[in-house]
């Protein structure tokens, strides 16, 4: 599952981190776009597995789920993910439990099209990023 794999990704950075910064941590906060459709149960459980005999032993997950906001570079419209929801939705459908954008959130380009111009060419923030955290 991809969720156990972004869990120890963060669990491992956060770790490194508070290692070289000689802190323990509370709490990581970590901001996700809707498009991946994580499992956000299955994050948090992989997070309180891993996390175990490391710096972050009683830290908490928050898990910031954010609608990206997109902008074609060819005709310069922004819209909102509820603009292209049905091209998205059409993705999900197509691949099924191998949904890429589950696993790469940044391959949005490749499948959604400017809703005015129908370009490909789309700016968009659709990165999963460690947005806090907080020490002792």
């Amino acid at each position: 599952m991809h969720e156990w794999s972004l869990a120890l990704s963060v669990v491992q950075a956060v770790d490194k981190w508070a290692r070289e910064h000689n802190v323990e941590v509370k709490k990581v906060v970590l901001g996700v776009p809707s498009i991946s459709m994580l499992d956000l149960k299955v994050l948090q459980e992989a997070f309180d597995f891993l996390k175990k005999e490391s710096r972050l032993e009683a830290a908490s997950l928050e898990v910031r789920v954010r609608s990206p906001r997109f902008k074609c570079r060819k005709c310069g419209y922004e819209f909102g993910e509820e603009e292209v929801k049905a091209q998205i939705e059409a993705v999900a459908g197509r691949y099924g439990e191998e949904y890429p954008l589950h696993l790469m959130p940044e391959l949005v380009p490749a499948f959604v099209r400017c809703p005015r111009c129908g370009s490909h060419d789309i700016e968009v923030d659709a990165q999963i990023r460690v947005e806090e955290i907080e020490t002792t």
